[in-house]
């Protein structure tokens, strides 16, 4: 009888130590007053910066809230996102403000089915906003901006770039449209525009159609044939592996000549001859006879092609090549206003400090004990980078190893917590691309 009241005892004890030992979700007051200090204090536009001193001193608090348990992280994310409706960037009039000025945009649609970004043509001096109001994708809210300074490839420009990445978070945050339907397109600059930002970010976009544009390259761009075209522009082609592109041109245009879009669809089909499983969604055609106009059965075939596309947020493969500077560089016009946003999240992958040309290839896969995460890269270091992680991704219950160019790094089960919830979301305002534990690559020898 002693004997059996003391194991009861003693499994109680136990019972109770394993009932301690797992974490619990902060409280949602905790959760909702840290997030509204939070979201209060981020910059609202892409043009603002972050004070660092407030953030370190939020991402301390966020960090002492500790782990969460495993399978709360959609939880998590529906107390934040309450406050990022209610703190998080908005427009009044469909304009913003920046050190340029007002910025502005047509809005069209709901939004229900996603969202579209209408870039318009032009050029020095030259582009309405109400050109590109023709292309729609049905059930998509719609975006048609003014570009804030009419130049050349003003939408690649360090302005152009941080409007569109303002927008983006703008239809997210107000409109609250799915962050896996996002999609670009644009003709002429506007395809020129399309073109770089699905290179650039394709971890956003879901789609992309660029009509006849061009992609910058050595010795400019006023280019009929494909041998004639010098260097295209790093930091754009190879990242386009895991989205979906329908691009097309004609072989007569003169505004926009095709040499340019050519040799890009030959690079991209090495790329995909070379990396099984990748550049799979990417569509080209150069319409023959036709000069700087829509041709016929376009853009109807691209927006059948595209309509239906969700975003592979989580791709097994990622192939990141840098570029910390593309063209159009920031000329004197923006001394004092804007400087190029660097570019530090690729999907699951984040690097504190992207150098120019560097080339990085991550991939995931699976053993039956084992999640295998493995880097190679190029002109970068091994500990600027943090692997970011969800349930979505893998079975959290197996070891995850990390190996950096064959060697291994990291294994173990790395624990869910808030901070990561809360700085993940914060990258992007992207409820699919938040992530709840992290793994940063410790320095190689």
């Amino acid at each position: 009888m002693v004997r059996s009241l003391c194991i009861v005892v003693a499994l109680l004890a136990l019972m109770a130590a394993g009932t301690e030992a797992r974490p619990k979700l902060p409280k949602k007051k905790v959760i909702q007053d840290l997030a509204t200090r939070w979201f209060k204090a981020r910059p609202k536009t892409k043009f603002e910066r972050w004070n660092h001193a407030t953030r370190d001193k939020l991402l301390e608090e966020a960090r002492a809230l500790g782990p969460v348990p495993e399978g709360s992280r959609e939880a998590v994310i529906e107390m934040l996102w309450k406050v990022v409706k209610k703190h998080g960037p908005k427009a009044k009039k469909d304009e913003i403000q920046t050190p340029y000025g007002r910025a502005w945009w047509i809005r069209s649609g709901s939004g229900k089915k996603g969202f579209l970004l209408g870039l318009h043509g032009g050029g020095e001096g030259a582009g309405s906003a109400s050109e590109a109001t023709s292309w729609k994708l049905p059930g998509m809210l719609g975006f048609y901006p003014q570009g804030i300074r009419l130049i050349h490839d003003t939408w690649n420009s360090v302005h152009g770039e941080r409007f569109i990445l303002t927008m983006i978070e703008i239809a997210k945050a107000q409109y609250n449209v799915d962050p896996d339907r996002v999609f670009m397109m644009g003709f002429s600059m506007g395809g020129n525009g399309s073109m770089f930002h699905a290179g650039r970010n394709p971890d956003l976009l879901a789609g992309a159609i660029p009509a006849h544009g061009v992609v910058t390259a050595a010795g400019g761009t006023k280019v009929v044939l494909e041998k004639d075209v010098g260097e295209l522009e790093h930091g754009l082609l190879p990242n386009m592996r895991n989205v979906a592109v329908y691009f097309y041109t004609g072989s007569e245009d003169e505004n926009c000549e095709p040499g340019t879009f050519r040799k890009a669809w030959t690079t991209l089909q090495e790329l995909k001859k070379n990396d099984r499983g990748g550049y799979e969604e990417i569509r080209f055609t150069c319409h023959e006879g036709i000069k700087h106009s829509q041709p016929p059965g376009e853009p109807g075939k691209a927006y059948k092609y595209i309509k239906d596309k969700r975003r592979n947020a989580y791709p097994t493969k990622i192939v990141w090549e840098y570029n910390e500077d593309p063209w159009i560089q920031a000329g004197a016009e923006d001394e004092g206003k804007a400087d190029r946003l660097q570019k530090e999240w690729m999907y699951w992958l984040h690097c504190k400090a992207p150098r120019d040309r560097m080339y990085i290839t991550v991939t995931r896969s699976e053993t039956e004990k084992e999640h295998v995460i493995d880097l190679e890269f190029t002109l970068v270091f091994a500990d600027d980078f943090t692997i970011y992680l969800n349930e979505k991704m893998y079975d959290v219950k197996k070891d995850v190893v990390v190996r950096v160019d064959g060697k291994e790094v990291y294994r173990g089960k790395p624990q869910p917590d808030f901070a990561t919830i809360l700085e993940s979301l914060d990258s992007r305002l992207d409820r699919t691309l938040t992530f709840d534990r992290k793994i940063p690559i410790p320095e190689m020898d």
